[in-house]
C-alpha cells in the first residue's frame, strides 16, 4: 500500500469493509458541555414544574366550570407539554451529573470518517474516531465525537488523535491533532 492512504479491512468476499459508526444525531445534549447540560435539565425541571402547578388546578376549574373550548385545549396543550418536559429535563440532567461526577476518558485513535451537518442551530461538525491500532484490534465500531470547525478543518481521515471526552455526553475537553508534516531541507 503506498504511504499515507487510510487501510480499509476487507471482508470474506474481497469488498472492502468501512467502520460502523454510531452517529447519534438525535440524541438529546450529546455533544454538549456536562455542566451546560445539567443546568438545561434543572431549569427544563423547574419550568415543567412551575407549568404543572399553575395549570393543573386552572385545568380542572376550567372543566368543572364551563369555559371557552378554546381555553380547555390550550389548557390540554400545556400540561401535556410540562408533563413531557419534566422527564426529559430528569434525564439530562442525570446525564450531565454522571458527566460531572465521573473520570474524564482519553481515547488514542484514527479518524476514520468525518461528517458535516446542517442543523437547526447552525452546522454541527462529527468526527468517528476507531480506538486502537488499526491491525490490532478486531472490532470494527468506532466512536462519533462533536468537534468544532476549526479542529474539523485541521483533520483529514487517516489521522491519529488523542481524545480527552465524557464518558457519557462525549463532550471532547481536549484534543491532540496530529503534527503538521514538515518539509524536507536538502
Amino acid at each position: 500500500m503506498p504511504w499515507g492512504q487510510l487501510m480499509i479491512a476487507v471482508g470474506p468476499d474481497g469488498r472492502p469493509m468501512r467502520p460502523l459508526v454510531k452517529w447519534h444525531l438525535w440524541t438529546i445534549c450529546r455533544g454538549e458541555p456536562p455542566l451546560m447540560t445539567a443546568a438545561v435539565g434543572a431549569i427544563s425541571i423547574v419550568l415543567g414544574g412551575l407549568a404543572l402547578f399553575f395549570v393543573g388546578p386552572e385545568l380542572a376549574e376550567a372543566i368543572v366550570h364551563p369555559e371557552p373550548r378554546w381555553l380547555v385545549y390550550l389548557l390540554w396543550f400545556t400540561l401535556g407539554a410540562s408533563g413531557t418536559v419534566v422527564p426529559i429535563g430528569v434525564i439530562v440532567l442525570v446525564r450531565g451529573a454522571l458527566d460531572l461526577a465521573a473520570r474524564r476518558s482519553s481515547m488514542v485513535g484514527m479518524v476514520v470518517s468525518m461528517r458535516r451537518d446542517v442543523g437547526m442551530f447552525g452546522r454541527t461538525y462529527r468526527i468517528a474516531v476507531q480506538a486502537g491500532d488499526r491491525a490490532l484490534t478486531k472490532k470494527l465500531w468506532a466512536e462519533a465525537f462533536r468537534v468544532n470547525r476549526a479542529a474539523f478543518d485541521q483533520l483529514r481521515p487517516g489521522d491519529r488523535i488523542t481524545i480527552e471526552y465524557s464518558p457519557h455526553l462525549r463532550y471532547v475537553y481536549n484534543m491532540v491533532p496530529p503534527e503538521p508534516l514538515k518539509k524536507a531541507v536538502g
